[in-house]
Parts: C-alpha cells; structure tokens; sequence
C-alpha cells in the first residue's frame, strides 16, 4: 500500500469537516486524495481477500448513534449502512472486533448488566444483517484510573490478540476519534477515521503534530470497507 502524506491526509480531513453541512458535497476530492476507485482490483481465484485479517471497530459514533452515554439497550440503533458493509467484510473472510471505551461503567453512569443487554442488542442487530461480532472488548474505567485499556492505551487490542490469535500486520481500525487514530498508530494497525462524528479540526492538528495521522479518512462505514478492500486485493495482489 502507498501511504498517503500526512498533509494529504489532515487536507482531506479539515476540507470534508467543513463541508459536512452539504450532503454528499467534497466526495469526489476525497475520493481523488484517498481512495481511487477508477479500477476496482480483483483478488487471485480462491482467496478470500480478507482471510486472516482484523477489523477492529471503535462502537458509538462508529457502529451506533452516539447520545452521551448509552443507558438502554433498547436505545441502540445502527448508524445507517452500517450493516450492509461490515457484512461485506465478513463475506470477505475478515474478523470484525468491537474495541470500546465506557468510562459511564466507572462513573456510575452505567451498570455492567445494562451494558451487557446493549451489547447483546448490538450483536444481534449486526447478526441480522449477516455481519456478527467475533469479540467485544471494553473498558469499564474512569478516566483518571489510569489503567491499561482505555484507548489509546494497548490493553484492548493485547487482549484480543492473545485470546484471538490476531496478527496485527493484517489488521485495520475504524473509528471517529483521535484517539482510535492513536491506538491504531500504538499498535501497527492500518487507521480509518470517520468524519461522520464529531471530530475537531484541533484534534486533526494534533494528530499530525504527532506525525500519527489515519491512513484514509471515510465519511461513512461503506467508505472505510471499500477503502480496506481495495488495499488488501492491492496486498494480494503483489
């Protein structure tokens, strides 16, 4: 894969957050800095393109409508396409892993038994539409506890990789925070961001003073899988 700059990519970034009040506006500049779709590339007969790689997915923002804190399950909902395209990763052969930070568990906002019905809710949802979960890994924890596994530390990720047999050298990570950005960067995995949250153009600035900028920046899930797609039959490929 040829690496996009971290100019390129921090342009693209702050150029599709300001047009995010016109629907569908600056997808082609996008599309021209980050992802080209001019030849769709097809992988050798017999692989699955995707055999053996991860997708770690950040949850709310990311899977989910994001209200604050998710109290009910009930209240879960889908962003929209978001089902149809992780179900295209798992025809693709890949592992889809849910990597969150829930600090409402350690506020008190939030109990461990509401939290356990909200995941089931979203694991049955994402089954419905033939995309299920291999994992869901969270982080209960305040924020000032200072443990391991809250992003962007690597505790999630460690553990998935131990209890999963996950090779990180084939492994990507959607999410619409700096700090999924940051963990992908920790960890060796290739980093999506979603703009179709609320990301800051100063959190953008500090990503690329950091020199830990995405890969490809997505304005939606179905981006972020052809985008993953589209590198890994380039990988297959060579």
């Amino acid at each position: 894969m040829t690496r996009v700059t971290v100019d390129q990519v921090h342009g693209a970034a702050v150029q599709q957050l300001g047009r995010r009040g016109a629907r569908g506006e600056g997808r082609e500049d996008l599309q021209a800095d980050l992802s080209p779709r001019a030849s769709r590339l097809v992988p050798p007969a017999g692989l699955a393109p995707l055999d053996g790689v991860t997708v770690f997915l950040d949850r709310d923002g990311t899977l989910n409508y994001d209200p604050g804190y998710l109290k009910i399950a009930a209240d879960l909902k889908l962003l929209a396409g978001v089902g149809p395209a992780l179900a295209r990763l798992k025809v693709a052969g890949a592992k889809l892993v849910v990597v969150t930070n829930q600090s409402g568990v350690g506020r008190g906002i939030v109990t461990l038994k509401d939290l356990e019905a909200i995941h089931a809710r979203l694991e049955g949802l994402l089954e419905q539409e033939g995309a299920a979960l291999d994992a869901i890994y969270f982080c209960p924890h305040h924020p000032d506890d200072g443990c391991r596994c809250r992003k962007p530390n690597v505790g999630m990720v460690e553990r998935a990789v131990s209890e999963l047999q996950l090779d990180l050298r084939r492994s990507y990570l959607i999410g619409d925070h700096a700090r999924d950005i940051q963990l992908a960067n920790r960890v060796g995995a290739k980093a999506i961001l979603l703009t179709s949250a609320l990301v800051d153009v100063q959190a953008l600035d500090r990503l690329k003073a950091e020199q830990s900028m995405p890969d490809a920046v997505a304005k939606s899930m179905s981006e972020a899988v052809d985008w993953i797609l589209e590198d890994a039959a380039k990988t297959l490929l060579r």
